[in-house]
């Protein structure tokens, strides 16, 4: 049941899954809410998560008073929404670690994002860069990569809640140099990575500097989308 639900979010489970993974926790209360069902149905759908091994419950306190009970992602969940890393791929950058070296893998992987930042902007009319932003996060939501924008105070940060490679970049950050490089030659802007889902946050963040990237696109560096 709940990895069909991570298939599709419109299920009780896989909203579930999805508010945690964007939420990073949450009670019973804030998931009655959100789904507009009794308590008990929300019991009946984490009762079944836990279970398998999708979510656990911990202890949080919020300023005074007791610490309430609230739900979290296990680690077995952030691999079933990692789309596209696998055993395989793991099995073959290590070897090719162990035959070629870093600076052999590091080459692969900026051939292989180049590829990519092709593909996307190949897919992206926008001009002005609030509108290229825009239009790459929903091209990683066709991917089936939970993303979304957030303005801070004119800074634009690219939130990705599960990272399409999961098991490897755990393994290699090289893997998300190589996302990093990709974003930034897509949007023709400076890109740096701050919080990522294997410090412990709950997003990767790719904020987005209104600055010609080095050999990147040129395009228009406002953010504001055209009308």
């Amino acid at each position: 049941m709940a990895t069909q639900g991570i298939q599709n979010s419109s299920t009780p489970a896989g909203q579930i899954l999805e508010y945690l993974l964007r939420n990073t926790t949450a009670g019973i209360k804030d998931l009655e809410d959100m789904l507009g069902v009794t308590a008990t149905a929300v019991r009946q759908q984490l009762a079944s998560l836990s279970a398998e091994g999708l979510v656990i419950m911990t202890r949080e306190r919020q300023g005074v008073g007791r610490p309430r009970n609230v739900y979290k992602l296990t680690e077995r969940s952030q691999s079933l929404f990692a789309c596209y890393s696998d055993e395989l791929a793991l099995d073959l950058i290590h070897e090719l670690l162990e035959t070629e070296g870093t600076a052999k893998l590091r080459y692969l992987l900026s051939r292989v994002g180049d590829k990519l930042a092709m593909q996307y902007s190949r897919q992206i009319k926008g001009v002005a860069l609030g509108d290229r932003i825009l239009e790459l996060s929903v091209l990683l939501d066709r991917r089936g990569i939970r993303a979304d924008i957030e303005d801070a105070n004119g800074v634009m940060i690219l939130h990705e809640y599960n990272c399409p490679y999961h098991d490897l970049s755990s393994v290699h950050r090289d893997v998300c140099e190589m996302e990093r490089d990709t974003f930034s030659q897509v949007l023709g802007a400076d890109v740096t990575l701050g919080n990522c889902i294997h410090d412990g946050h709950n997003s990767c963040q790719f904020v987005v500097n209104a600055i010609p990237a080095a050999g990147g696109n040129r395009h228009a560096t406002s953010f504001q989308p055209a009308t």
